[in-house]
């Protein structure tokens, strides 16, 4: 077969040929949750077998993002060419792939990237949903595959703040978690709870955390409960600071036997950043993604 040869109102009606076939290939849309700017989207596929050519159609609402161009995708490192894409409509793109001559490419990867730029406001949805798709492998026939639809919000992209621990502790040892933040943007002030089973691990000391050589202070750290402490940062007056590194470090004494494990969450957490405008410093809520962990008391 040479599936390129095959028109764009031809290759639907292959599509048939896999009616009623068990699904075994996901074809799923990539992109991130929050969007500024320009991003990508890539169309990822899971472990098909040898895949020669296809097609998919990909709506989504003009007023929030347009495309700007697809381009190569890739399975096992294998190149899967873009050998057309076109505009249907304001909201909706068709694009044809065809690996050249009969060469099956076995694997997972992704299909294509498409590119988008922001248009809409701040708060604006659009799902990216995908339709028409047909997976085709050497001998002719449709693979049968689901397609999952994804959608974005534009910005603002929150900030990550995760848990950093170590994975595995010792029995009676004493051991240091850190708030890590990354890429944040005028921080001064803020505040979280950080619940945990106090049957596994106790908090002895939370100190001042830094970013970017800039330090933290922890104003203040409380029990809210045996399983709960909630703790206080404030940068002095409107000083502020950028970048990544932690928030605090929280001291644990290892309470639990071997085997056991415990979580460690983020809740109630809220970072404020000041807005510099004509001299005036405003306070703004700063969007974040928090993110826990878990320790485990066993063999180091």
């Amino acid at each position: 077969i040479v599936v390129a040869a095959i028109s764009f109102s031809l290759i639907p009606g292959l599509a048939a040929q896999g009616t009623g076939d068990t699904v075994n290939v996901n074809v799923t849309v990539n992109a991130p949750k929050y969007v500024e700017g320009t991003f990508n989207a890539s169309l990822d596929v899971d472990s098909v077998a040898d895949f020669n050519s296809g097609q998919f159609d990909l709506a989504f609402d003009s007023s929030v993002v347009n495309v700007t161009d697809v381009v190569a995708g890739s399975l096992n490192g294998e190149a899967i060419p873009v050998s057309d894409w076109e505009r249907l409509d304001n909201d909706t793109i068709r694009v044809i792939l065809d690996v050249p001559w009969v060469t099956g490419v076995n694997g997972s990867g992704n299909l294509a990237t498409i590119r988008f730029t922001v248009v809409g406001k701040a708060g604006a949805k659009s799902v990216l949903d995908i339709s028409d798709g047909l997976l085709v492998n050497t001998e002719a026939e449709a693979i049968p595959a689901e397609w999952i639809d994804d959608e974005v919000s534009v910005g603002p992209i929150p900030v990550k703040v995760s848990v950093n621990a170590p994975e595995y502790v010792g029995e009676k040892e004493t051991f240091d978690v850190t708030i890590d933040v990354e890429g944040i943007t005028d921080f001064n002030s803020g505040m979280f709870d950080l619940t945990f089973d106090h049957k596994v691990v106790k908090v002895d000391d939370v100190t001042d955390g830094s970013i970017d050589d800039t330090e933290i202070p922890v104003a203040m750290w409380d029990d809210m409960d045996s399983d709960t402490i909630r703790v206080m940062l404030e940068l002095p007056e409107t000083n502020t600071a950028s970048g990544s590194g932690y928030l605090a470090e929280i001291t644990f004494k290892v309470k639990g036997d071997a085997g056991e494990e415990s979580a460690l969450e983020i809740a109630d957490g809220e970072l404020v950043k000041y807005v510099f405008e004509d001299e005036m410093a405003t306070p703004e809520a700063i969007e974040v993604n928090w993110n826990g962990a878990v320790v485990k008391i066993g063999k180091l």
